[in-house]
């Protein structure tokens, strides 16, 4: 008889508390206020880019991953110069309407020096990339 009861509340004990457990585990994270984000381009070259948050709002840091990887990625297809193309920093912003990531890059100019140039991309706190904004 105990043995029926012991194997019921295993039973119960692996159906119902194990599963609550492991989803208790699966804790969401909020974007620090500075991190670094890993970047791959397509010939290989490898970047950890310093991210520096001072969004007023939350948001969760695979949405700001995802959203940092599309305007990584249009910021090296707008500037025309993917082989040069070396990303600085990220600093994300809180405009009225918006969050924005300002994305501060080099390329290398005709005369092999160095040129910053600074691009503006609005998104959402679900990590949807809009539009470049114009300085």
């Amino acid at each position: 008889m105990t043995i029926m009861y012991f194997k019921y509340y295993l039973i119960f004990f692996l159906g119902i508390v194990v599963p609550l457990n492991s989803l208790a585990s699966q804790e969401t994270k909020v974007t620090p206020k500075s991190f670094f984000v890993s970047w791959q381009k397509a010939n290989g070259d490898q970047y950890e880019i310093p991210v520096e948050n001072n969004l007023k709002v939350k948001i969760l840091q695979q949405r700001v991953n995802r959203a940092l990887m599309q305007i990584l990625l249009k910021s090296s297809l707008m500037s025309r110069d993917f082989e040069t193309f070396d990303p600085i920093q990220i600093t994300l912003l809180t405009d009225v309407d918006y969050q924005i990531a300002k994305v501060d890059f080099t390329i290398l100019s005709n005369l092999d020096e160095e040129e910053k140039h600074t691009y503006y991309f609005s998104f959402d706190t679900d990590g949807n990339v809009f539009k470049q904004l114009y300085n």
